[in-house]
């Protein structure tokens, strides 16, 4: 889906919910819809009203700022917010694949 298509739901360590440290992303809901988001604390995501508007550069920095306050203000497992939020188009494409580092891909090169 889409970033701004996308819902975040989440419960940081200090929320007494029984998705406490989880993060979950789906769609975003509307009227007569099921609330996917029932179980946890919060749900948002950018500035969740202007999100549908939010195309492009813009997408991508909400995308980092939420990721950021995730794991720095929430305390979440990065790898548990890194791995909800490849069902969001824009990161998966920049962040999708298993990145190995510099010296394992050297490593790992064909010589040419």
């Amino acid at each position: 889906m889409k970033a701004h298509e996308a819902m975040i739901a989440w419960s940081g360590l200090d929320d007494d919910t029984p998705a406490r440290g989880h993060v979950a992303i789906g769609r975003m809901f509307g009227e007569g819809q099921i609330d996917w988001v029932i179980g946890y604390a919060t749900a948002g995501g950018h500035r969740i009203t202007a999100k549908r508007h939010m195309r492009g550069a813009h997408s991508l920095v909400g995308l980092f700022k939420d990721f950021h306050y995730l794991v720095v203000d929430e305390r979440l497992d990065p790898e548990k917010v890194h791995k909800a939020f490849l069902a969001i188009d824009e990161y998966a494409d920049l962040f999708g694949e298993t990145v190995s580092p510099p010296d394992q891909k050297a490593k790992n090169a064909r010589p040419t």
